[in-house]
């Protein structure tokens, strides 16, 4: 997938933001970190995926789910900028054999192996993750692509 433009769109829209100028950059970095990690979450939740119990009355909104998917994908793309990773053009989006709950615990394995030793491999490691899950979420490239530029590009008007 090429991801240059939705770095750019993540750019612009980064720039918009009212940043609290008190924060070392340490608490800003840490706080994206820990930010990421709860919007996983909640797509986590979204999704249900952890439920081991036999009964699960709770209905599946697949809107929400590709919202907030759209949301993690944001802030993955942030951390890229703030990294200084966006030389990168194209992102691998391949489909894996894992099932959904590994998918999302192998994302926090990727968190932490970039929180602990940031460098581009383990965030291109995480970018493939998060896309590998678009897909088992059943989103396409394009959907993703478009959504995400359409999405952010209409936030900038507002």
């Amino acid at each position: 997938m090429n991801v240059q433009p939705m770095f750019e769109v993540q750019k612009k829209y980064n720039d918009t933001l009212a940043i609290n100028d008190e924060l070392s950059s340490y608490k800003l970095q840490a706080r994206k970190h820990l930010e990421f990690e709860i919007t996983l979450g909640s797509l986590a939740n979204e999704t249900t995926c952890f439920n081991y119990l036999m009964k699960n009355t709770k209905q599946i909104n697949i809107n929400e789910i590709f919202n907030k998917y759209i949301n993690c994908l944001s802030q993955v793309l942030t951390l890229g900028i703030d990294h200084k990773y966006t030389d990168l053009i194209a992102v691998s989006m391949a489909p894996n054999d894992y099932c959904l709950s590994d998918q999302f615990l192998n994302l926090y394995i990727d968190i932490n192996d970039l929180i602990a030793s940031p460098s581009l491999d383990h965030y291109l490691t995480l970018f493939e993750d998060l896309l590998s899950l678009g897909l088992t979420l059943g989103f396409s490239e394009d959907l993703i692509q478009n959504q995400f530029i359409k999405g952010l590009d209409m936030s900038l008007v507002l």
